[in-house]
């Protein structure tokens, strides 16, 4: 079954398929609206969230202590079942 996202999930997608970690500030980028808070952000996040984790995948955010997560595109490990 093909997964298909919102524009604005594709564009946050297209931000974090590099590997890498993103701030929250180019994340909030995607958005259509310049004004949007992290309440859209999170809203998008977890729309995105559950299309990615049955496909072993997740986004998960990362904090340093200092200000805002960033966040990253990861594919989950399986647990060994023993």
């Amino acid at each position: 079954m093909e997964v298909r996202f919102t524009a604005t999930q594709q564009r946050i997608l297209d931000v974090l398929e590099d590997g890498i970690d993103h701030s929250t500030q180019e994340l909030q980028a995607c958005l259509d609206d310049e004004l949007a808070g992290d309440s859209a952000l999170s809203f998008h996040l977890a729309g995105i969230r559950k299309l990615l984790r049955p496909r072993g995948e997740d986004i998960i955010a990362k904090h340093n202590g200092w200000g805002k997560a960033h966040y990253i595109w990861v594919r989950l490990r399986r647990k060994n079942s023993e």
